[in-house]
């Protein structure tokens, strides 16, 4: 196997130059090469070509993660993650997104055993397998990730919550299929729904109580309007958690069908003219480092 190997979103440079320069004189000064995206979906390419490496350095958030881990197939090799993501859900989880931009702080943690999504999408065009560490999502939440991608990327860490605040106005209810742990098949309409493994879903903490190592994935069902809607993210944005609809519970597995093509979010990255997906969790399948 080869040596280190960094994967850089190409972003940084642009958004958060501060980062990126102390980032890159860290590692450049370790000999590790960095290798810089260029386009969505590029991670993945790159993690692909160097998957024979005995560590992989991930400098970015929950995307790119997603698409590096996508490319390759468990035993994963050593992965390491310098959160300089928007959301950064599962950096937020251990405290790592706090490095501060000191150098010392970059110094590895020690291992830290998770578990994985591992989801098998169909669209219309082609059908393909991904891997999630924090969040799979459709309806509403995706559609906020997308506004919040487009149009208020430059808000930064509250991108997320001027986005969900837009986004309640144009929630639609629509029937969906749903069957939780191979059990029989239900249709139930939904304005959408969350499947986490970590306890953030981007800034938001939404599930204060989940664990993101006990083989369990936390499903939130949401079906409210505006106003409970509302309620819901400034109760989850405020931590006061006055407001629950409905309550999150956990499952080992989901497979779920559209009744017409629509995006699903995974780890914030959109997947357009999804029909259906299936999600199972791989228990205690990624050991990672973060910052201290």
């Amino acid at each position: 196997m080869g040596k280190s190997v960094a994967i850089v979103n190409g972003r940084l440079r642009k958004e958060k130059s501060g980062i990126d320069s102390l980032v890159r004189s860290r590692l450049e000064n370790e000999g590790i090469r960095l290798l810089v995206t260029q386009f969505p979906g590029h991670a993945k390419n790159l993690a692909q070509k160097e998957r024979n490496n005995s560590e992989i350095i991930v400098v970015g958030g929950d995307g790119t993660l997603h698409e590096v881990l996508s490319s390759l197939k468990p035993p994963f090799p050593k992965i390491r993650l310098i959160p300089a993501g928007t959301g950064n859900s599962l950096a937020r989880d251990f405290g790592w997104e706090k490095w501060n931009r000191k150098e010392e702080n970059l110094n590895p943690t020690k291992e830290t055993i998770l578990d994985l999504l591992q989801i098998e999408v169909v669209t219309e065009e082609e059908t393909f397998s991904c891997y999630s560490a924090s969040t799979i999502a459709f309806g509403f939440p995706a559609a906020v990730t997308e506004i919040a991608n487009s149009r208020f990327k430059k808000l930064k860490k509250y991108c997320y919550p001027v986005a969900a605040g837009i986004g309640v106005f144009f929630q639609k209810r629509k029937m969906y299929e749903v069957s939780y742990n191979g059990g029989t098949k239900n249709r139930i309409p939904l304005t959408g729904c969350i499947l986490n493994n970590t306890r953030h879903v981007a800034n938001f903490l939404a599930f204060p109580n989940a664990k993101p190592n006990d083989g369990k994935l936390e499903v939130l069902e949401l079906n409210s309007g505006i106003l409970g809607q509302t309620l819901h993210n400034l109760s989850v944005l405020s931590r006061k958690y006055f407001y629950e609809p409905k309550a999150p519970f956990q499952v080992n597995s989901v497979v779920i069908s559209f009744e017409s093509p629509e995006i699903l979010m995974v780890d914030g990255e959109i997947y357009k003219n999804v029909i259906s997906f299936f999600v199972k969790v791989l228990p205690g399948s990624l050991g990672i480092h973060g910052p201290r």
